[in-house]
């Protein structure tokens, strides 16, 4: 499986829902170019992100993108931004995509890929939520 169809399985772990109406990106900080990396440089990585996001008075809140087994999991970030940016800081942090969610409409767009943007169905489909 590539990595494009890899990001087009993802499920996506909340500790809290969302409200369907809201337009925001999941973006992550780990794993540039899609290359595996240390955990700690990963954490480094986020934490970075992390600092960025607040800096620029930008909201936020975490959430783990994950294969539908969830054998393989990744720290991310839903944003709260509009799409220009979204893609913007995608690129600032190498990554090979974003995902992009308008009106629940979950959208897996190309960032460093050459691949069309594909709508993937609705994004509470998608959502396992955790309770506390």
């Amino acid at each position: 499986m590539s990595l494009w169809e890899a990001y087009r399985d993802s499920v996506f772990i909340c500790r809290q829902g969302l409200a369907s109406q809201l337009d925001f990106a999941i973006i992550s900080a780990q794993n540039p170019a899609g290359e595996l990396t240390n955990p700690h440089l990963n954490l480094c990585l986020d934490k970075r992100f992390e600092g960025v996001l607040k800096q620029a008075r930008i909201p936020f809140r975490s959430v783990i993108g994950a294969s539908a087994d969830l054998s393989f999991q990744e720290k991310s970030w839903i944003v709260f931004c509009d799409k220009t940016q979204a893609l913007q800081l995608g690129r600032e942090l190498q990554q090979n995509a974003i995902y992009w969610v308008e009106q629940n409409k979950l959208y897996l767009v190309p960032v460093l890929y050459q691949q069309a943007e594909e709508y993937l169905g609705l994004f509470a489909s998608r959502v396992i939520l955790l309770a506390d």
